[in-house]
């Protein structure tokens, strides 16, 4: 059975990965748009999917801007990831900007996965504002945002996410395991059976306001770190994401994926 989860849950993540960002959006690894699933329901923006990136199935090393110091995170590297960089858009002087960003992962603490966003100049990618960081950790649950990514003097949440103080990390563990498929191979499961740092953060919003009439980008990121397995992935939404048509092989693949179930089940009937 549980091969015929994998199996589901992979294919199932393809079909989802079909869905493309609208035009414009700038991928580096694995992005897409998806429907709300699993425990990554509707944003803020109660529209019916989001954006997100994931670790699984990405072959793309050195995608961060951040240089992290190993010796905090065990003897581990940044390894694969994926990066996203969003079309220009334009905003006044004072002017508010907001996203809202929702960080699973199903790795831990000397393995400590990580995301971030921020705002950034279109004409020179010069970092403006950061948006969100969150790190994996076993320990600490409340300081997987912002996860001391960056000095708290480069990124305070509690002045950019508006609703940081009601946040809680929504913790899974081997009875009760994470369940969204742009996790990959990694969904259902823990690097541990018991790790507090398996779950997800829930849906966080940053507001931050421009500090100048121009034109912006928002990048977004995230990275495995130390090795390749339990994967990481980051949900993101904002007014007026919407995707493009799904291939058509989308359904394909989701029926592929009921076929294998279907075979499993006979075959443990036999």
């Amino acid at each position: 059975m549980r091969l015929a989860v994998l199996a589901l849950s992979l294919l199932a993540w393809n079909a989802h990965a079909q869905s493309s960002l609208p035009a414009g959006w700038q991928c580096t690894g694995v992005c897409g748009w998806m429907a709300a699933q699993g425990d990554i329901g509707a944003s803020p923006e109660a529209q019916v999917g989001y954006g997100f990136l994931s670790t699984a199935g990405s072959t793309v090393y050195g995608s961060s801007p951040l240089q992290l110091d190993p010796n905090s995170r065990g003897s581990g590297t940044e390894t694969n990831g994926s990066r996203l960089l969003s079309p220009s858009f334009s905003l006044v002087a004072g002017e508010t900007f907001r996203a809202h960003f929702n960080y699973a992962s199903t790795d831990g603490k000397g393995f400590d996965d990580y995301a971030w966003a921020r705002l950034v100049r279109a004409d020179t990618g010069a970092l403006v504002q950061w948006l969100f960081t969150a790190r994996s950790s076993n320990s600490g649950t409340r300081n997987i945002v912002p996860g001391d990514v960056l000095p708290r003097d480069a990124f305070d949440p509690r002045t950019v996410l508006v609703n940081y103080d009601e946040y809680e990390f929504n913790t899974r563990d081997a009875a009760q395991p994470i369940d969204w498929t742009p996790l990959g191979f990694s969904n259902g499961s823990c690097w541990r059976s018991n790790a507090a740092g398996c779950g997800f953060t829930g849906w966080l919003t940053a507001e931050v306001q421009a500090p100048s009439s121009q034109s912006y980008r928002l990048e977004i990121g995230i990275v495995n770190w130390g090795d390749e397995a339990y994967d990481s992935a980051l949900a993101f939404d904002l007014a007026g994401l919407a995707p493009t048509v799904p291939e058509p092989r989308s359904a394909a693949l989701l029926g592929l994926g009921l076929g294998l179930l279907r075979l499993t089940a006979r075959k443990r009937q036999t």
